[in-house]
Order: C-alpha cells, then sequence, then structure tokens
C-alpha cells in the first residue's frame, strides 16, 4: 500500500497545481468535482487497486487468456473484479450526469485511471474501451441507440472494443477491405476479417458491441469510403456471426485478450453519416489516445516509486568491515531513481495539463463561450499525438530503469516491475504508433493551420515562466528559440521537399515535448515550495532534468532537419 499511497498523494498535488481541479470545479458542469469528493474517489480507487488489482495482475500475467470452443475465459478471478469494479461506480466517472455519468471531469478519471493502470494495466484496457465507445456513441448515433447501448456501457455490463485493422491493413485504413451490404430488415450484414482486437472476446460482460470500420458496395476507396457500424456479439441471445479465430500471444498483457475476429454477414447498424466512419471513430481515438499518455503515466510512476522503496531498504555496499549500507546511498542509484523521478512526474503533467485543456473547453461550450472553447480544444488536440508518444515511450524507458535499480531481482518475476515493462510495450504501437503520432502533429497540427497552435501553446508557457523562478526559467529561451526556428524552417519548405517533413517529424514531436515539459517542469517546481521529502526529492529530480534540456532540445532541432541519405536496397 505504501508506494499506493504515495501515488494519491502525488497525484492530488498535479490535480491542484497542474490540472487546476479548483478552477475546474468552478464551472456548473463540475460543481461536483470538488476537494474531498476527489480525495474520497481517489481512496477508494487506492484500496480498490491494491486488495483487488495487484493480486490479479500477478495471476493474471501467469495465468493467461485461454480459447475455449471459440469463446475467450480471462484469468481466473477476472469476472469478478470487474464487476466489483461496475458495483463501485468506476464506469461512470467521466461519463456526462444526463446518461447517469458521475460527470466529472476527464482530469479526475485520468488520476483513478493511473491508479488502476499501475496496479492492474491489462483490466484497465477493459475499462478505457467501454468509457471511450459511449462517448463515441453520445456524438453519433441516434437517439434509439443510445437509448439502447450506452447505460450498458456506464453501467459496465456492456463492454465494446474498436475494431479497424486488418490483417493487410493494420495502420493503413483505407486499405481496409471489410464489407457491410445493406439487409432486408435496415441493418447490413458485415463479411471480413480483423486483427489486434483488444478483449474481441472475454466473459467479463455477457455481450460486446463491437465498433467496426467497414465498406458499403460502390464506396469511394480509400479511407474516405469507410462507414462505423455496431456489431453486438450476441443478438436476442443468439451469436451473431462474429467468430474467435485467433488469440494472438504476446510479449506481454497476457490477461488482455487480443483477437483475430472473422464477421461472417453480422448484423450491425450504421453510427453516423455514411463514409463518414472515421470522423465517427474521432471522438474516440481522441479519448483513447489521452488513456495511453495515462497509461504511460501510470507505469512509470507505480514502478519509479516501486523502485525507491526497494532502493530504500537494499543493503549492499560500503565498506568491507562496516554493515552494508542501503543502495539509494550510491551515487548513480541516486541519479537513476531521480531521472525516473523526473520523467514520471512530467509524464503525468502532461496527461493531467491535456485532459484540463479539454476539461475547460467542454465546460466552457456548455455556457455559450464558443471562441474560447474552440481554441482550448485545438490546443489540447496539438498536445495529444505528443502526450500519447511521450509517455508510451518514457514509460517503457522508466519501467526499464526500475529493473536496472533492482538489478538482477528486477529482472525476475519476484517483483512486478518486470511485468510491468512488459506489459508497456505496446502503447508506444497501439492506438497509432509513434511515427504516425509524430505525422499527424507535423503535418496536420502544424504544417496544417500554419503553426498557428503551435505558436499559441508557446506564448502560454513563456507566459507562464515569466511567473517564478524555477531551473526551467534559464533553458526556455533557448528551447524556444528553437523551436520557432524550426517551424519557421519546415513551413518555408519548397513543396519539391515536402518529404522532408516526414523524416523529420518524431524529431520535432520531441523538440515539442521538451517545450511542455519546461512548462510542467517549472509549474510543478515553483508549487513544490514545503520542506517535504516528497516536494523536495521532487525539485532536486526537476533540477537534474533541467540541466539537459538544452542540449536535449539541441539535439532534436538538429535532427528534426537531417535529411534521409539517399541509398538503394539490396539483397
Amino acid at each position: 500500500m505504501s508506494y499506493l499511497r504515495e501515488q494519491t498523494e502525488a497525484l492530488l498535488f498535479q490535480l491542484k497545481h497542474v490540472a487546476g481541479l479548483d478552477g475546474l470545479a468552478l464551472h456548473e458542469l463540475f460543481a461536483q468535482a470538488d476537494d474531498a469528493t476527489v480525495k474520497a474517489l481517489l481512496e477508494s480507487a487506492m484500496e480498490f487497486a491494491n486488495d483487488q488489482l495487484v493480486p490479479l495482475a500477478a495471476s493474471g500475467d501467469r495465468d493467461g487468456c485461454r480459447l475455449l470452443n471459440g469463446q475467450v475465459a480471462l484469468p481466473p478471478g477476472s469476472r469478478e473484479i470487474y464487476k466489483q469494479w461496475c458495483e463501485l461506480g468506476f464506469p461512470a466517472l467521466g461519463l456526462p450526469v444526463a446518461i447517469e455519468g458521475l460527470g466529472l471531469p476527464r482530469t479526475v478519471q485520468s488520476a483513478v485511471q493511473e491508479l488502476c493502470d499501475g496496479a492492474n494495466l491489462a483490466l484497465g484496457m477493459l475499462c478505457i474501451n467501454l468509457r471511450c465507445a459511449a462517448l463515441a456513441l453520445l456524438k453519433s448515433a441516434t437517439a434509439e441507440q443510445q437509448a439502447r447501448w450506452v447505460p450498458g456501457l456506464v453501467s459496465g455490463q456492456l463492454a465494446s472494443t474498436i475494431v479497424i485493422s486488418e490483417p493487410q491493413a493494420g495502420s493503413d485504413v483505407g486499405r481496409i477491405t471489410t464489407m457491410a451490404h445493406p439487409a432486408a430488415d435496415g441493418h447490413y450484414a458485415l463479411t471480413g476479417s480483423k486483427i489486434w482486437i483488444s478483449y474481441g472476446d472475454h466473459d467479463a460482460t455477457d455481450n460486446i458491441l463491437h465498433l467496426v470500420l467497414a465498406r458499403l458496395p460502390g464506396s469511394e476507396t480509400g479511407s474516405r469510403g469507410l462507414s462505423l457500424f455496431a456489431v453486438p456479439k450476441l443478438l436476442d441471445g443468439k451469436n451473431n456471426s462474429v467468430h474467435v479465430l485467433r488469440l494472438e500471444h504476446k510479449m506481454g498483457l497476457h490477461a488482455s485478450p487480443t483477437c483475430v475476429l472473422e464477421f461472417e454477414q453480422a448484423s450491425g447498424e450504421l453510427i453516423g453519416e455514411a463514409g463518414r466512419g472515421l470522423q465517427a471513430l474521432f471522438v474516440m481515438m481522441n479519448n483513447m489516445r489521452l488513456a495511453v499518455a495515462v497509461q504511460g503515466a501510470a507505469v512509470a510512476n507505480a514502478a519509479m516509486l516501486q523502485a525507491w522503496n526497494y532502493a530504500s531498504e537494499r543493503p549492499q555496499g560500503g565498506h568491507a568491515l562496516a554493515p552494508p549500507v542501503n543502495i539509494i546511498q550510491h551515487a548513480d542509484v541516486q541519479r537513476m531513481l531521480l531521472e525516473m523521478t523526473a520523467d514520471s512526474e512530467l509524464m503525468r503533467a502532461l496527461a493531467l495539463r491535456t485532459a484540463s485543456m479539454l476539461d475547460t473547453a467542454e465546460a466552457l461550450a456548455t455556457i455559450g463561450k464558443d471562441e474560447a472553447a474552440k481554441h482550448l480544444q485545438t490546443l489540447a488536440e496539438l498536445i495529444l499525438p505528443v502526450a500519447k508518444t511521450i509517455n508510451a515511450e518514457t514509460a517503457f524507458t522508466v519501467s526499464s530503469q526500475a529493473i536496472q535499480v533492482m538489478g538482477g531481482y528486477g529482472y525476475t518475476n519476484d517483483y512486478p516491475i518486470e511485468r510491468m515493462a512488459r506489459d508497456i510495450r505496446v502503447a508506444a504501437i497501439y492506438e497509432g504508433t509513434s511515427g504516425i503520432q509524430a505525422l499527424d502533429f507535423t503535418k496536420r497540427k502544424v504544417i496544417g493551420d500554419n503553426a498557428a497552435a503551435l505558436g499559441e501553446l508557446v506564448v502560454l508557457v513563456n507566459k507562464a515562466l515569466q511567473q517564478g523562478n524555477s531551473p526551467f526559467t534559464a533553458a526556455w529561451p533557448d528551447v524556444r528559440e528553437m523551436m520557432q526556428q524550426r517551424v519557421g524552417a519546415l513551413l518555408a519548405l519548397p513543396k519539391e521537399k515536402a518529404n522532408y517533413a516526414d523524416a523529420g517529424a518524431y524529431a520535432l514531436l520531441q523538440l515539442a515535448a521538451l517545450v511542455l515539459h519546461c512548462w510542467n517542469g517549472h509549474t510543478l517546481f515553483t508549487a513544490a515550495s514545503e520542506a517535504i521529502p516528497a516536494q523536495l526529492r521532487l525539485r532536486a529530480a526537476l533540477t537534474l532534468f533541467a540541466g539537459s534540456v538544452t542540449a536535449k532540445a539541441a539535439l532534436w532541432a538538429t535532427r528534426s532537419a537531417l535529411e534521409i541519405p539517399a541509398f538503394t536496397l539490396t539483397k
């Protein structure tokens, strides 16, 4: 419980100082997110994570999922613990009051998700799917469709999936071939194969609602010809011709079934307009990106805190004639722990800052402040691919470094860190790989609006760093100048060199992450003003991180300008 208690306290600190929860609670939309309610909610999540999710994570990884007679069986205990999670009201946290949700902001939802995912990432994936599906249906489904499916998603009695990838079309959605033919009863008959479907089948719920991208006959080629369909696993209690062909055998997430699904004239309903399937999924995909950013923060912070606890208790080293000292006294271990702390706290801040922007935009829209809402929504969407990529990749680095701190023990399954490293590795792949996120950031979010949103972001960060003083204050002018120079050069590229933007996209995203780290690092450092261990440790970690920010920015600025050398492929 000790590390979960520390994690909860750190979350409350960031909800106040980074996410600005007090300000969010002033909006009528989120008036229920008062300090006492949020603290009680996190306490409940912490206890549930400690008592139920942590033990299940270990046994679930060991036992894995099984495919029995065409049905997926989750590890023993999963259904019961998922049911408890639902009874505690967790599925309803971030969903609107109008549909019997609790109406809490994404920031609070993200904090609860961090506690649960840090304890058991595999089960957490099931919970993310149903929340994101409910939001997508609220945006695009008919009132009648919403009435049939959304209540089940809010209560957790109905699970959901997002069904996109195919064997010949992983991230290349324009090559999807699954067909949806109009049926006599007004529904559609879907036929095709889909892969990489997380929780594509399981026994945690009796029914599953698949949200499937498919083509109508005669539709336009490419991604513009795709439509979105809702395909239940069961219709009137009978199988809807959705078959599980295989479970993937994966590096991690053994307790989360990744399925190959075959749709064979399965009955489905069109969601939204024909030919606008990707647009209908947009709400779900954006929320999934934020959820992956939180997954990264969850694993990193849980791994970091467990490494601190281990190092504080593990005796080894020192003079041979004296009792061994705890390894936390060794300078190299201190370096690793402080690096992990800075990375983990900045990841959490990145996720919560993004969630807070989305929350504020939603709250402003409800009181008619549409321009301000649109402005914040645009900024949040600019940051989303950065948050998803940085948190997914850094979480693997932090969990690997936690193994390093713990030495041989970290590499064994005596401790959960090796499982956490395996589980989080896929976060940089699913919901859009790092390369895809970088292209989205560079070509759509930066070049696409002539860097207007990015320019506004830099102004925001600059204004924030004028308030107070931190180790990031000195580094910021150089980071800002490098970002502005690289974006200026990018916008000035002639059309015949447009592909240079692709080559430097990943580096530009990394440079943008340092802009955000300066903002969040400064906020955290100036807020950590109490002389208590957690805040002293945070300030020390951020000081170490800030010392290399300029050098890192220079590296990524250089790499964003490099051309890919011409070469010839040979056998």
